[in-house]
């Protein structure tokens, strides 16, 4: 008798069954086509009769997040790894789905989960380095996208990002060579050939760079940005009339382009020809109010040339855009003891030193300031914490230190 009653469920299990398989073929098929109300409600299905598989879970959660519902993804999402904690997509899909909603440090270790799990997946490997980047944890995300660079070779999207996290993590060197993978596998992308170009330029290859930038310009003429990124270059060879020409036809195209006349000042400023250089900077700061280089460098212009107050008024335009600008603020205290307001100097001259604690010419010149003042002892202490820091800095260059 127990064995008949067995034999009777046979049938309904087998029906069951079938009904499951077909129900996920149909499901699999509207998937495909785009139409991810239909999946789903096939899934659903599916999953009331297989209630204890998280891959049924996990397609469920992924569809309804297609669709936009987010919170009830992350359910399913969930409800998959109860299931089966080890089970790869379900963490990889909720940690898509957090990273999405903007919740980065929720997502990093749903998709370290999934990639953990399956190491040779370079899709789990892209999104994990992309996630990291995004909140500047660039060793782990160098790691992963190097991973998912060796596994997608063919991935442009990935090499951009492993460049990117490369340069931010200090090495603009290998940065270039995930660069060049990009203009080889996309040639026409112009804005991978003016990063490989800008890259190269910054990583004292500035003739490299140039010959990307005429690329560019071959196949687009009006490409503005190349044309300012190959006069950046001729200044960073120290060309300045081919920097200058460059730029007075950038200017000609596009008059209202406030970096071309930033660096035009720039390229005057070195050449010694003060009065055009400032008349640029003025140019670019009216055009760009909050570009506090450009503000910055019109004071150096006016302090050079003993109009200490600009220099003071400009310095502090520079820093009302940038408040932690140490070097403006060294600035302004150099340019106010000149002036004799030795007070607010001594001030700004802190501010340098707070802000940027490695430079030795705001020590010194807070020295002079106090001795003036007649605080002796803090000078002292001044000028010896500035020699020390010039001495370690010098260390740290390879500079042999003076004979005395």
């Amino acid at each position: 008798m127990r064995f008949l009653c067995k034999l009777a469920w046979l049938p309904i299990f087998a029906l069951a069954f079938g009904g499951l398989k077909e129900l996920e073929s149909k499901a699999t098929e509207l998937k495909s086509k785009g139409d991810a109300s239909g999946a789903l409600a096939l899934y659903r299905q599916a999953a009331a009769l297989d209630p204890k598989s998280a891959r049924l879970q996990d397609e469920i959660g992924f569809l309804l997040a297609v669709l936009n519902r987010r919170d009830e993804a992350v359910q399913h999402f969930n409800h998959a790894l109860d299931l089966d904690l080890k089970f790869a997509p379900a963490h990889y899909h909720l940690g898509v789905v957090l990273a999405l909603a903007q919740s980065p440090e929720q997502a990093i270790p749903q998709l370290q989960s999934a990639a953990a799990l399956e190491p040779a997946n370079g899709e789990y490997q892209a999104r994990l380095g992309e996630t990291l980047l995004s909140v500047d944890q660039l060793d782990e995300a160098v790691r992963a996208l190097k991973a998912a660079s060796l596994l997608r070779p063919m991935d442009a999207a990935n090499w951009t990002r492993y460049g990117l996290a490369l340069q931010k993590n200090g090495d603009p060197v290998s940065a270039v060579d995930a660069y060049r993978h990009v203009v080889e596998l996309e040639p026409a992308n112009t804005d991978a050939r003016n990063t490989l170009g800008i890259t190269l330029v910054n990583t004292r290859h500035a003739d490299e760079g140039i010959a990307q930038f005429k690329k560019i310009l071959a196949a687009d003429p009006s490409n503005n940005t190349a044309r300012l990124s190959m006069a950046f270059a001729h200044l960073q060879k120290r060309e300045l009339d081919q920097a200058i020409l460059v730029l007075r036809d950038l200017i000609a195209r596009d008059p209202q382009n406030a970096p071309a006349h930033y660096n035009l000042g720039v390229a005057l400023k070195s050449k010694d020809d003060l009065d055009a250089a400032k008349a640029e900077f003025v140019r670019a700061f009216t055009i760009d109010p909050k570009m506090a280089e450009a503000h910055y460098m019109f004071g150096i212009a006016c302090w050079q040339s003993g109009e200490f107050e600009q220099a003071a008024q400009a310095m502090r335009a520079a820093i009302a855009e940038r408040p932690d600008y140490a070097d403006a603020y060294f600035m302004l205290g150099t340019a106010l003891k000149q002036k004799g307001d030795l007070t607010p100097a001594e001030e700004a001259l802190r501010s340098a030193i707070r802000l940027d604690p490695v430079n030795p010419g705001p020590y010194n010149t807070l020295g002079q300031i106090l001795r003036q003042q007649g605080n002796l002892e803090e000078s002292k202490q001044m000028f010896s914490q500035g020699a020390r820091v010039k001495a370690a800095k010098e260390t740290e260059l390879g500079v042999m230190p003076e004979r005395k």
